[in-house]
């Protein structure tokens, strides 16, 4: 049976191998890129724009990790619309903006990079709106608050 307490440990277990994949990725990234290169009989003239564009976009994921490891916590604590939830999610969704603008420069290099900057940003836009939502949420509660 699929509870609350069994999902919250499934993200947390997400959240944690994404940590680890994300590290073991960025010191694997020289290698993976070559293999890479080899594989697809790419120029090895993207190899230095890659490397800075992926590397760039490390910083960005491990502050979206963090703070979608802050909002598990308050989940957990049953703190869903609390405005530290509205922060986490602008801060996640400026996260996927600054990906998307680092993939849009990629994209000078290498064509793949303007389709992962146009699904970075539509995530960012996804995450705008999901913020908003639990803005006006927090209001509303706040408002029947004070009605009782």
């Amino acid at each position: 049976m699929w509870t609350k307490s069994r999902s919250l440990a499934l993200s947390r277990i997400m959240i944690l191998m994404f940590l680890v994949l994300l590290i073991a990725g960025s010191l694997a990234l020289p290698a993976l890129l070559k293999w890479y290169i080899g594989y697809s009989g790419k120029s090895a003239s993207i190899m230095l724009p890659a490397l800075l564009s992926l590397w760039a976009c490390t910083l960005p994921a491990f502050i979206a990790l963090f703070y979608l490891g802050r909002m598990l916590k308050n989940i957990s604590r049953e703190q869903v619309f609390i405005p530290d939830n509205v922060r986490a999610l602008r801060i996640i969704s400026w996260c996927c903006f600054a990906v998307a603008l680092v993939f849009l420069c990629f994209f000078f290099y290498y064509v793949l990079g303007l389709i992962i900057a146009i699904l970075a940003a539509f995530m960012g836009l996804i995450l705008r709106i999901v913020k908003n939502v639990f803005q006006q949420a927090i209001e509303i509660k706040e408002e029947n608050d004070l009605t009782v």
